[in-house]
């Protein structure tokens, strides 16, 4: 590192400012196919990084190390001071006005007392949101950066399950450049940052900013590091890092479809190799890779992977993928029969079987059996205008049958647009 200092000639000025230098490592490209160090023998299929999705995050408290041996490399780091995220301008005030009212004066409305793994047990995620902010700026020391970035999990995340994306994207860009060496151990160079705040973080920046560029860098840059990891651990931790970058692939996938990006999409697709070791892992990245496909209008290579080998019994999302396929296809009639065809083997009445079907007395009977997801409540309501002259009546009286369901920790509060309202 090198300091140095100039003198403005103009008016006897000096100014200093620090220069970074940092050394590069020449690595092949962050999202090439090979993740295995040219040294060791190649025993599995080459795998490029990549998966996409969302999002409900897996937990509210992201694992703090990024890799099985994080924690053991972690020394002690010099106290930084991150109060520029504590500050409560960052923070917007949430209220209930886009609520329905059925919500508002409900008994399952969660206490001014109850506390944020409570709320968030619950499902009750606007407040939880709230809680969050609350002790963001009230309670938390400036240089307890894990505690910190576990809350501001939250808070994020929360707000993009209350459908109030727009607001986390504003409250994100108080993080600034999250690649920053600000944000990394000093001696270790460990990212201090949990691994599902950061990708959490690249997108809603992407958002905030207006620049998917931005966001497809974030991962790619992820995806380096990935990399390198995966280089770097003994064999027996490799898999995690494999996972991480078949999640990265299909993210930039997603990404460049939000872009417009139909073409390029494709081609990132094309490359990508689905290799996890994992039976269960796999046939779910397979799957988010079907639907990628069916997204940008690629209906051969979908087909490809429908056709590759046969879903077992039981397995209703592997066998969902046939009549969405058909369904893509044009082809209706067949879509329908192959979905209630599905019905009949699994003897169950599957969320995901019913909400396909889009049938008013199956949708009622999925409120009725206590399930509440926003596509259902969405669907149910455009049925309701298309076939009533007193929609809103009836989507009233849905509100009310919604806020009177038992709470779980898939969210129960609603808001009007889950409605039409």
């Amino acid at each position: 590192m090198e300091s140095t200092t100039r003198k403005n000639s103009k008016h006897g000025k000096h100014s200093s400012y620090t220069r970074a230098s940092l050394t590069r490592q020449v690595t092949k490209g962050p999202l090439d196919d090979d993740p295995v160090p040219p040294h060791e023998p190649q025993s599995s299929t080459a795998v490029s990084p990549d998966a996409a999705g969302i999002p409900i995050p897996p937990s509210p408290f992201p694992d703090r190390s990024i890799s099985p041996s994080a924690s053991v490399r972690i020394a002690e780091d010099p106290p930084k001071d991150f109060s520029f995220l504590l500050r409560p301008e960052i923070y917007h005030p949430l209220t209930q006005l886009d609520v329905p009212i059925s919500f508002r004066k409900s008994s399952n409305q969660p206490s001014v007392s109850a506390s944020l793994p409570t709320l968030l047990s619950l499902g009750h995620f606007r407040a939880a949101a709230i809680a969050a902010a609350h002790q963001l700026t009230n309670s938390v020391l400036a240089i307890d950066y894990s505690q910190i970035f576990d809350l501001l999990y939250i808070r994020l995340s929360c707000l993009t399950l209350i459908n109030a994306t727009s607001l986390a994207a504003q409250e994100v860009k108080a993080l600034e450049d999250i690649s920053s060496p600000f944000y990394r151990h000093s001696t270790t160079q460990e990212h201090l940052m949990p691994w599902g705040l950061r990708l959490l973080a690249i997108r809603l920046q992407g958002i905030g900013y207006g620049d998917w560029r931005k966001c497809l860098m974030g991962y790619y840059e992820l995806a380096r590091e990935a990399r390198l990891e995966f280089a770097r651990v003994k064999k027996e931790e490799r898999i995690f890092w494999k996972d991480k970058l078949e999640d990265l692939g299909i993210r930039v996938a997603n990404t460049l479809v939000e872009m417009g990006d139909l073409e390029g999409a494709a081609r990132h697709l094309t490359n990508l190799k689905i290799t996890t070791e994992d039976p269960a892992k796999n046939e779910a990245s397979r799957s988010r890779l079907v639907l990628m496909y069916l997204q940008i209008g690629d209906l051969k290579s979908a087909e490809r992977y429908v056709t590759e080998d046969a879903a077992e019994p039981g397995d209703i999302l592997k066998s969902s993928l046939k009549p969405l396929l058909h369904a893509a296809q044009g082809n209706y009639e067949t879509a329908a029969e192959e979905w209630y065809q599905l019905r009949e083997e699994s003897k169950s009445d599957s969320e995901l079987i019913v909400q396909n079907l889009a049938a008013r007395p199956l949708l009622e009977s999925l409120i009725n059996a206590g399930y509440s997801f926003n596509a259902l409540t969405f669907n149910l309501s455009t049925i309701y205008e298309l076939c009533s002259e007193k929609s809103r009546a009836r989507k009233i009286e849905l509100t009310e049958q919604v806020a009177a369901q038992d709470v779980s920790d898939r969210g129960w509060e609603k808001t009007n647009l889950a409605f039409k309202i």
